[in-house]
């Protein structure tokens, strides 16, 4: 441990990092390779995960790791940190703040919320906190694949940015490397100066991604005008009772592409065994073994734009197995005649 290093676990200030990035980027799949590596380390951080929607999806999909209950864990639901939530967050972070003891804070935005605001957030809630804690760093998730076709489906897809310490360009293996120094460019003109990694499946050196800033990020003045990046979207959360059928399911969700954006959560699936997570960005499906503690309830979270929700939901049924009908079973026994 170096000196510098030293220093900082004998003061106990606590560390904020914050990881932000649009729906599907990556946060969650990044969030969990930073706690596997705090927790094999003897670390116990704390996680504040900011939903949509209004079950906590991501929260489940922490407990992956056999010392995932050592994680300090608060949500907030409902919303977005940085639009409505902006007071339920402040407090939030004291709260971790006194609990923390100089472990790491990682807070997940939700997937609409503009990082540029958050950053306003959290400064504001530490001001009367600069000898506890500290925002160590600003990491934006980067769909590389959808980041150029972002502009028209969110206002403050490139502005969100600018106050990046660190960018993570995610999801290379679904580009060529033409196309990945194509966003590479783009990304550069908005915020020259963060620190950038390329990766697949959030697969990136946590010792360096969890580098502290040492430049002085953009952010805007937290008496600035707060605007509502989460404008247009909405989000509804279901119960699922029976298993889906996959074939149907991935039918219905390429019907609804122009309105539902994002689709994540935890359902049981025709022909297989256990539950399955599923995660739908833009157009592209993926339902992998759900590992965690097995949840109580299937669900999922569905985040979009001018989403006819009831059709949709009756369209939703029709992907369900329906129940085999319990036929009556006669046997008829034939009489011996003597």
């Amino acid at each position: 441990m170096t000196s510098p290093d030293r220093a900082r676990r004998s003061a106990k200030v606590t560390p904020i990092y914050v990881i932000a990035g649009f729906l599907g980027s990556g946060k969650t799949t990044l969030l969990k390779r930073v706690l596997a590596h705090q927790l094999d380390r003897g670390i116990k951080p704390a996680v504040l995960m900011n939903e949509f929607g209004e079950v906590d999806v991501d929260g489940t999909l922490l407990h992956d790791h056999p010392r995932s209950n050592d994680v300090e864990l608060q949500a907030l639901l409902s919303g977005c940190i940085c639009c409505d939530l902006s007071e339920e967050f402040s407090e939030k972070i004291k709260h971790l703040v006194r609990k923390s003891n100089g472990a790491p804070i990682f807070i997940e935005t939700t997937g609409l919320a503009d990082s540029s605001q958050v950053v306003a957030g959290v400064e504001q809630a530490l001001e009367e906190w600069a000898n506890k804690a500290r925002l160590a760093s600003v990491i934006v998730m980067i769909d590389a694949a959808r980041f150029l076709a972002l502009g028209p489906l969110w206002s403050a897809a490139q502005d969100h940015l600018r106050c990046a310490d660190t960018l993570v360009l995610n999801k290379l293996d679904e580009i060529d490397d033409q196309q990945a120094d194509q966003v590479e460019r783009r990304i550069r003109s908005i915020n020259p100066l963060a620190r950038l990694a390329r990766a697949t499946h959030a697969d990136v050196p946590i010792e360096w991604l969890l580098q502290e800033s040492r430049g002085e990020r953009r952010s805007p003045s937290i008496e600035g005008a707060r605007r509502d990046s989460t404008r247009g979207y909405r989000s509804g959360s279901f119960k699922i009772l029976r298993p889906i059928d996959l074939e149907r399911f991935e039918r219905w969700l390429t019907r609804y592409q122009r309105s539902v954006v994002r689709l994540k959560g935890y359902v049981r699936i025709d022909g297989r065994s256990g539950f399955q997570e599923v995660q739908w960005v833009l157009g592209r499906l993926s339902v992998t073994p759900y590992r965690g503690q097995e949840p109580s309830q299937a669900a999922i979270v569905v985040i979009g734009r001018r989403v006819p929700w009831a059709s949709f939901l009756d369209s939703l049924e029709d992907c369900l197995v329906r129940p085999r009908r319990q036929t009556a079973r006669w046997s008829q026994t034939k009489r011996r005649t003597p």
